[in-house]
């Protein structure tokens, strides 16, 4: 019988490394699709249209789309990348009255060297100007690695914001990406299961749909933020045939 399928479904990848490897779960798939296409070649001679067509060379690509900024999927995508636990983080306008001409950050020796982010004057209403010594009113020097900011002694008394990096030594990942080697790629198998029904034991309950990508490509990673809506890492992949031949297996309950 036919059978009716309903949402993206769930999408797992797999790296064709030797070893074991550890799938990665596409987590807020928002949507996905597979397309088949082939170069058609006519034969033409002396009238206007073909009288025979041929297949040429095939192709099967795709896209999918998720909302979630996973930091283990980017790092698969970028073959030759590397990662580490910590990150960089941002604090934006961290607000004190200057005394005494300096200001220590509250993230103190945290602080990245040359992390700095700017520095609004909210007395004077305006943004100051970095120096590298001996600020005068208006200006400042950038925070040392201990998270020490200088100012002139004259714009003491003001209320200001400032905002800079820190190192959150074990927190997130850092993923680190050099330039590689013509060549360098690292290819997946997908495997796409539509459950729709299937746990509310309705029509697919004997047998949700799937589709088997043995090797994926993926030539393209896009992140698009948005000013009203969340975050949507896009992934396009163009598939191959592995070393039995095979391209693509389909999975019906039909």
């Amino acid at each position: 019988m036919s059978q009716p399928l309903f949402g993206t479904g769930l999408l797992t990848l797999a790296p064709n490394l030797t070893g074991t490897v550890t799938p990665i779960v596409v987590a807020v798939l928002q949507d996905i699709s597979l397309d088949a296409s082939f170069k058609i070649v006519d034969l033409v001679g002396n009238l206007q249209f073909a009288v025979d067509k041929a297949k040429a060379e095939g192709k099967l690509s795709g896209k999918f789309k998720t909302g979630y900024f996973a930091g283990g999927l980017i790092s698969a995508i970028l073959a030759g990348s590397s990662s580490a636990v910590g990150s960089v983080q941002p604090i934006y306008a961290e607000q004190f009255t200057l005394a005494a001409g300096t200001y220590t950050t509250v993230k103190g020796a945290l602080t990245v060297a040359g992390g700095d982010l700017g520095v609004f004057d909210v007395t004077a209403n305006k943004f100051l100007t970095a120096v590298a010594s001996a600020p005068a009113t208006g200006q400042y020097v950038p925070p040392t690695s201990s998270g020490v900011y200088t100012f002139a002694a004259a714009d003491n008394g003001h209320v200001m914001q400032v905002s800079y990096m820190y190192t959150a030594a074990s927190t997130g990942t850092t993923i680190s990406y050099t330039n590689q080697m013509m060549g360098t790629n690292t290819t997946f198998g997908f495997r796409l299961f539509n459950l729709y029904q299937a746990a509310a034991g309705g029509a697919n309950i004997a047998s949700p749909a799937g589709i088997y990508l043995p090797v994926v490509s993926i030539p393209k990673l896009s992140l698009a933020f948005k000013n009203t809506g969340f975050m949507e890492k896009s992934v396009d992949f163009e598939c191959s045939a592995n070393a039995a031949g095979q391209l693509v297996t389909l999975y019906t309950g039909n």
